[in-house]
Formats: structure tokens, sequence, C-alpha cells
């Protein structure tokens, strides 16, 4: 979903209206269906601020706060296929299960809250059915749980922390890279391409991943990653997936 006019807050507040009205057509609603969502952002480093503070006051007015729950995400650099577009929003959403079924992912051990930073979203989603479950794990850097960028300008540091924070939130779920099914990876700078490829490759050599050029939303972050994980395991309180 994009629109063309407008700043990229106007965009964003655009947008989200419009998908919470498309949501109504189910039964739905951004807080209580919403599972995940990303946000590519034009020219990051000048439209990010924008976004960030149209998402949060359109989140508050759904009742999503720091009180009540976020929504896994990614916000990347990206070029919408309109170029006219500032923002580009993709989601994912469910129906037809329990609120009992979803809990939030915080490894408060390597991560904080991003509210305490101004943002507002899940670091991570596990999904739970009655024969698996889905984790979802937004998009990480090489931060600590104080909000602070670790290893600036060292791509390989970077790319360890970052596994580490990952690891971290699948392990809270119950899981690890071993239940990971697919990683996509941004890169702030191509440069970096080989060092990263072969790393990943390296430590995740049977696990599909995408290595796109999309600058991560603070210029020190050199490198953020997403992934998404399947655990067998049985619940007899959920439906089957």
């Amino acid at each position: 979903m994009h629109q063309h006019k407008g700043d990229s807050a106007w965009q964003t507040e655009s947008v989200l209206i419009e998908y919470e009205e498309a949501l109504q057509n189910f039964g739905a609603t951004l807080a209580d269906n919403c599972v995940r969502t990303w946000f590519f952002v034009r020219d990051v480093d000048t439209q990010y601020a924008g976004m960030v503070r149209a998402r949060k006051d359109n989140f508050t007015e759904q009742g999503l706060t720091e009180h009540t729950h976020y929504i896994a995400s990614t916000g990347i650099g990206g070029l919408p296929a309109d170029t006219r577009a500032l923002i580009q929003m993709g989601t994912y959403a469910l129906v037809g299960f329990s609120p009992a079924q979803q809990r939030y992912l915080y490894a408060p051990t390597h991560l904080n809250p991003t509210y305490e930073y101004g943002v507002t979203f899940e670091r991570g989603t596990c999904m739970e059915y009655g024969d698996r479950a889905h984790v979802f794990i937004s998009g990480t850097a090489s931060i600590d749980n104080k909000g602070n960028v670790l290893h600036t300008g060292d791509i390989v540091r970077q790319t360890h922390r970052m596994w580490e924070n990952v690891e971290a939130l699948l392990s809270e779920a119950g899981t690890s890279f071993d239940d990971v099914m697919q990683v996509v990876v941004y890169l702030r700078d191509t440069a970096d391409y080989g060092t990263v490829s072969r790393m990943f490759a390296e430590r995740f050599p049977h696990i599909p991943t995408v290595i796109a050029l999309a600058p991560v939303c603070r210029p020190t972050w050199l490198i953020e990653m997403e992934c998404i994980a399947v655990k067998q395991r049985e619940n007899i309180d959920y439906k089957d997936f």
C-alpha cells in the first residue's frame, strides 16, 4: 500500500487509515489482527522521522501503546514502485485466532523496549497453533538494552551482535536458528556485501537468505536482519495452522 501525495508523515497516516478500513471488511482491526508490518521509506535518513511520528499517532488512536502492545515490524530504506511515493507498507494479518495464541518477545538482557527511544514496534511475535509455532522477528540490528548502537563502523562485529540479539529473541520463543525458514538482510553499503554474504553462508548455509541494499534507520547501523521461524509443537488448546 502506498500514497503519492504529501510528506512521509501524511503518506504514513494515509496508508494506515486505508489499511484499517480494509481490515474492517473482514471484521478485523489493526490492534487485534495485524501480526507483522513493513515500512519501506524512500531516503530513510530524511523521511524516517515523519513515518515514525505518524505511525505513533495512528497507533495511539488504535489503542496500541506501551501499556498494551505494538506490532512486529521492519522500518527500512526502500524504493517504492511509485516514484512519487515516500512510504510503502506491507502487512500480514490473520483472523480466527484467540489473543492467547499471540505473545510478544523482548529479550531484555539484549534489547530494550522500542518506545524508550521513540519508536513503536515489537521486537518479535510468536504465534502458537495446535501443531506449530510461527515466530516473526522484527528488523534487528547491533543494539544493546539501553538502545545504543554497538560497534560503530565495524561490519563484522555488528553482524555478530545482530545475530546474538536475534538468537535471544528466538530463544524466548522456544526456538533457535535451526528453526529459521528464511532471512532477509538489509545493508547500508554495498561494499559490505562480500563480507556479510560470506558470514551468512558459513553460519547458515541451509537457510534461504536474501541480502538487499536498504539503509537502516540510523546512519551508524551498517546492517539489519529479520527472519521467520517455524517450530513443530502440539497445543491442544488451539487449532492447527
